[in-house]
């Protein structure tokens, strides 16, 4: 992977030229870079096959689909037996994005919702399950832009 690669301020300003809009203009980046298109080009595929630009991608607004309530949910499990709570959340159409994890929640989610409410009654559903000890919400209030090749949003069409 990366491991060893010199990362130098003209690939940090194509990455970030590129996280806020991966169709951006090598040439363009050159020309704020004061080098060539060539230049940024080269750099551009070495990052790539190093392994740290994985792929480029568009950022979705779930407000624009009517859901108003963006959160993470933190799931709170008796071990060992984490996967059948991991079974549950994969039913919940509404969490688009979940992760075991290390630490206070041994599970991880977000969930893309239309009000508070459903969040409520996700929260309560996770937490019915007998292997649940605890449940926190944190719900997002700025600006939520998502990036679909790392969520589920089969439920946005509906």
């Amino acid at each position: 992977m990366a491991r060893g690669i010199q990362v130098d301020e003209i690939d940090v300003n194509i990455l970030r030229a590129l996280q806020r809009d991966a169709r951006h203009n090598f040439a363009d980046i050159a020309k704020n870079c004061d080098v060539s298109t060539d230049t940024i080009s080269k750099r551009f595929k070495k990052m790539k096959k190093a392994g740290i630009i994985r792929g480029t991608t568009i950022l979705v607004n779930p407000k624009s689909f009517g859901y108003d309530c963006v959160a993470s949910i933190g799931v709170d499990v008796s071990l060992p037996r984490l996967n059948e709570v991991v079974e549950l959340i994969q039913t919940i159409p509404e969490i688009v994005f979940f992760t075991t994890s290390i630490g206070r929640e041994d599970i991880f989610c977000i969930a893309v919702l239309k009000n508070v409410g459903k969040l409520s009654q996700i929260k309560d559903l996770i937490k019915g399950h007998p292997l649940v000890r605890n449940v926190t919400t944190t719900i997002w209030v700025d600006e939520i832009l998502l990036c679909p090749e790392n969520f589920e949003f089969k439920h946005l069409g509906k």
